[in-house]
């Protein structure tokens, strides 16, 4: 039996006001424990699909069901920008989530901590962001997101200021994280190669009002890179994608 649908769209669209169109009849589902990776064109609305999901934008047509925000599973999100509170030490700023559901101090502080170390950041708990590297950041941001341990984690494009080695070492954190956790996944990307490398599935999407070009399934073992035996089929995925994108007039940006 199929795991349960977590995300479900249908005909989802979103204009703002004045009438311009950022979502246009996408139909989306996303079962539980997947990790579904989102590519397209610059504008073209992935973006704006997280933020709907997450509940921080309403939709204006269509139906989408997702877990509510302070709903018995949590959800967490992960930004573009670390934003971090400069006068918080790393661990406070990891135990906010809980502090702000009102934990008391000594198991939220072992909670932030806990989640420091998995994502390989244990000796900067007592640092404050500025000292901190923009990978370590971004490492200090995923400890955030998961330290509720959420049902759905989605990501905006966390990786996509980090040089190329520092990304690649996130995505395989990421990676570990959900494996151990058991959690759903939806990582936008402006990456081909990430979207293949850390997804089990990949979506397209198309120019502005976005909607789905073509949903991919990446049925390669892990861990996966271009220098881990399986380089060609990687490839190959990544090949496909470049098609969807340019059968839909759309590159990456």
């Amino acid at each position: 039996m199929s795991p349960p649908v977590i995300v479900r769209a249908r005909g989802l669209g979103l204009a703002y006001p004045g009438g311009a169109e950022a979502l246009a009849g996408v139909d989306l589902e996303v079962r539980r424990g997947e990790l579904l990776t989102i590519v397209g064109p610059s504008g073209c609305g992935k973006s704006t699909l997280l933020r709907a999901i997450a509940g921080l934008q309403r939709p204006t047509a269509g139906a989408l069901e997702a877990p509510p925000p302070g709903g018995a599973a949590p959800v967490a999100f992960v930004f573009q920008d670390p934003t971090l509170l400069p006068w918080r030490r790393i661990v406070d700023n990891v135990a906010l989530p809980l502090e702000l559901a009102g934990q008391p101090a000594a198991p939220r502080r072992a909670a932030a901590l806990a989640a420091l170390e998995k994502v390989g950041l244990a000796d900067a708990a007592a640092l404050y962001p500025d000292a901190l590297s923009g990978g370590m950041k971004m490492r200090a941001s995923l400890a955030r997101a998961i330290v509720t341990a959420p049902a759905l984690l989605l990501l905006d494009e966390p990786f996509g200021a980090l040089d190329e080695l520092s990304r690649r070492a996130l995505g395989e954190v990421l990676i570990d994280l959900w494996r151990a956790a058991d959690f759903t996944a939806i990582l936008v990307t402006h990456s081909l190669l990430e979207a293949a490398t850390v997804g089990s599935r990949v979506v397209v999407m198309g120019r502005r009002p976005g909607t789905i070009l073509d949903d991919v399934a990446v049925d390669l073992e892990r861990p996966r890179g271009l220098d881990r035996g399986h380089g060609a089929a990687l490839l190959e995925v990544v090949g496909r994608l470049e098609g969807s994108l340019a059968a839909g007039a759309g590159e990456v940006r």
